[in-house]
């Protein structure tokens, strides 16, 4: 050991070794300001780590060897002393520079087409790819990050009156507005960071999850006529600020700071803005203060609205955008926006005069926003919902969101309302792929994955319907359509007992939501459990997306099921009257034609029933919507069925089965629901399932080898 000692200090190796650590050191600085300075990927950092690891290794073998002049003998010693060295060299650089593992990865480009269909006649077979994307699990984070990419985090509301919180809100929507007009800019929906705090600690973790390389935090303090805005873009690779500035204004030279803001964050990400760019983010939506507030407020009750789907939230919301255009009649935004909030109402209106009023007043609204900014994507954004929720025009509402994506090619809105209406011309496929890509652009919008779940069991993909549905209610545990729209699932591949845990299982905030009160009346009659239904049916209450009669309609399903007729005539004949006024006043409403075939259906007037759905699916050939034509389809065998004609009924489930479906129908659940009862012996029904026994669906977290009809 001495004599080793002394050929390392003849060596120098101690100094030799220091020097490179130190130059090493230096170095790294310098390349960890040039990598904050330009965006350069963490992998950088990484690689380059590893390759001055594997040159301190070489340096030190190099000064032993060669250290001395004429001593070119390498001792057992000191090839123990060289191995360990490159032992430890190597095993540090396995673990810095390897890439961290961010869960299931998503690869919602290359990997949207899970399901093919069979010929009609054939069974429709496909296997679930045990790929990454099948659950669309925890981020969008396996995807490279683009440096120019950014997420707007709640703003802070720092005022003293807790009610200016809508302050706080508006603003930051306002400069999401603006940040959205960059095409070069990969931004964030709001609905993805509504649910994150306004300054949280761990920025790194929520930029993987968001799938952004930047976090834009703000906090809004105001007091009277004086506010206060505070904003800062953070590195949230490296928690580092890039830049901050703050704002004292007043309410009446307020205008314009949330195109400010979205200039200097596309400054500091080096992004260029086009000609028409730079208009859009610098135009002022309106100098008028008065307009300005109630604005801000509507839109804090337009947000509430569409979380929450309840009639207070929407009429909120449409107060304050009144008193915007009464303040400013020239504010286009608030025009659009007034018009998609009544347009949104109208859609979630079942039946009554209100549907007309409100059909009238959204077109007005947009009309007026259409002649002050028609080349505004804000404005066609409301076109295409007005279109798809109040005209049923779904391909002048393709042609809308297909406007606002040629000018905002991000616009996770816009991709949603497209994919919609893919999903209801029945091109399940494009559907499927546009909602894919709307999921990356807001990764953590529970009510989009709930729409993509929805489009995937339509697809015939249920494992991966399941999983997504999952990661919905794992984002937002109070998304009553991410619910809904799973405990359906259940009954697609035979589960309600499933169905029935899921239910009750259930975020507190949904146990009263009235859709999920529907679904337990549901669930309860598939497990022919009568009380259980007679209770839930007992607190479906008018409102909602459903009106007393509605609910009569179901009231009386449970007591003919459970054996009383009579008391399911009372309840029938006093829904009757209600939806023929509505058929007389709306002759194209094919849901209240629907659900009117059912009731006289009930009441032995069979063949009025089947001309009333014949009626139906034809209005909605006749606009083109595949989606809703399969679901009333759906709704002609179940009738079919009860009036026992199953040769008929079997046919029309053939064709739903045998391709993607906007109702989807499998073996497993036509063997559960008690709408076939009345057919299950029946030689067509019974060769139905034969034909499709091979083909069961497989639920989530089974085998990922198994069929998928």
């Amino acid at each position: 050991m001495d004599d080793f000692l002394q050929r390392l200090k003849q060596r120098k190796l101690v100094q030799w070794a220091l020097a490179y650590l130190a130059a090493a050191w230096v170095l790294l600085q310098v390349l960890d300001l040039a990598s904050g300075s330009y965006h350069w990927p963490d992998a950088v950092m990484h690689i380059a780590f590893g390759v001055l690891a594997i040159g301190f290794v070489v340096a030190v073998i190099l000064a032993w060897y060669h250290g001395e002049r004429g001593a070119q003998h390498v001792s057992g010693m000191e090839l123990l002393i060289v191995t360990l060295v490159l032992a430890v060299g190597g095993g540090l650089l396995w673990h810095f520079a390897r890439e961290p593992v961010q869960g299931v990865a998503v690869n919602a480009v290359a990997d949207r087409h899970p399901a093919s269909t069979a010929a009609s006649g054939t069974t429709a077979a496909t296997s679930v790819k045990a790929t990454p994307a099948a659950a669309l699990a925890s981020s969008i984070a396996a995807q490279p990050i683009p440096a120019k990419s950014v997420a707007v985090l709640p703003f802070e509301n720092l005022s003293t009156d807790k009610g200016n919180a809508y302050f706080a809100d508006g603003m930051q929507d306002l400069i999401l507005t603006k940040l959205a007009d960059i095409g070069d800019l990969k931004v964030i929906s709001r609905t993805s960071t509504m649910k994150y705090a306004s300054h949280p600690d761990d920025l790194k973790t929520i930029g993987q999850q968001l799938g952004v390389a930047t976090i834009l935090e703000g906090s809004v303090q105001k007091a009277g006529n004086q506010v206060l805005i505070n904003v800062q873009l953070i590195d949230a690779r490296t928690d580092s600020h890039i830049w901050a500035q703050s704002y004292q204004r007043t309410l009446d030279n307020i205008f314009g700071v949330e195109g400010e803001v979205a200039q200097k964050v596309a400054d500091a990400l080096n992004t260029k803005l086009t000609a028409p760019e730079n208009e859009r983010v610098s135009q002022v939506p309106t100098r008028n203060a008065a307009a300005y507030d109630a604005f801000m407020q509507g839109e804090y009750y337009a947000q509430r609205a569409e979380a929450s789907l309840i009639g207070a939230d929407f009429a909120k919301a449409e107060a304050y955008y009144r008193q915007a255009v009464a303040h400013d009649d020239r504010f286009a935004l608030a025009w659009a926006r007034l018009s998609m909030v009544l347009a949104a109402q109208q859609g979630l209106t079942f039946t009554g005069d209100r549907l007309s009023t409100l059909a009238a007043q959204a077109k007005s609204a947009l009309d007026h926003a259409l002649a002050l900014a028609p080349d505004s994507p804000d404005t066609r954004l409301a076109q295409g919902w007005y279109e798809h929720w109040v005209a049923y025009d779904l391909k002048g509402s393709l042609a809308a969101f297909e406007n606002v994506l040629a000018m905002q090619p991000q616009n996770a809105q816009a991709l949603l309302g497209a994919g919609i209406i893919h999903l209801h011309l029945g091109h399940y496929r494009d559907a499927v792929e546009l909602l894919h890509e709307a999921a990356g652009r807001s990764p953590r919008d529970a009510a989009l994955l709930a729409q993509l779940g929805a489009a995937e069991l339509d697809l015939r993909d249920y494992a991966r319907g399941q999983q997504t549905l999952r990661r919905a209610l794992a984002i937002d545990p109070d998304s009553a359509l991410a619910l809904d729209t799973l405990v359906k699932s259940y009954f697609l591949v035979g589960d309600p007992e499933g169905a029935k845990t899921l239910l009750d299982t259930a975020a507190m905030e949904l146990q009263g939501n009235p859709a999920i009160t529907e679904m337990r009346v549901v669930v309860a009659l598939q497990r022919r459990d009568y009380a259980a239904a007679r209770k839930a049916a007992a607190r479906m209450q008018a409102g909602g997306t459903y009106s007393e009669a509605y609910a009569d309609s179901w009231r009386g399903d449970v007591e003919w099921l459970a054996g009383d007729r009579n008391s399911a005539l009372r309840y029938y004949q006093r829904a009757t009257p209600v939806f023929e006024a509505e058929v007389k006043l709306y002759p194209d409403n094919w849901k209240a034609q629907s659900l009117l075939g059912w009731l006289l259906m009930r009441q032995g007037k069979g063949d009025e029933a089947l001309t009333l759905m014949r009626h139906a699916i034809g209005i909605a050939s006749g606009r083109d919507n595949q989606w809703a034509a399969d679901g009333l389809h759906w709704e002609m065998a179940r009738t079919l069925a009860q009036l026992g004609k199953g040769a008929q009924a079997a046919a029309i489930l053939d064709d739903l089965m045998s391709r993607p479906s906007g109702e989807p129908v499998t073996a497993a659940s036509l063997k559960i629901d008690w709408v076939w009862d009345p057919i299950r012996h029946d030689p067509a029904f019974q060769a139905l399932l034969k034909k499709y026994a091979s083909a069961q669906p497989v639920a989530a977290g089974a085998s990922a080898t198994s069929s998928t009809q």
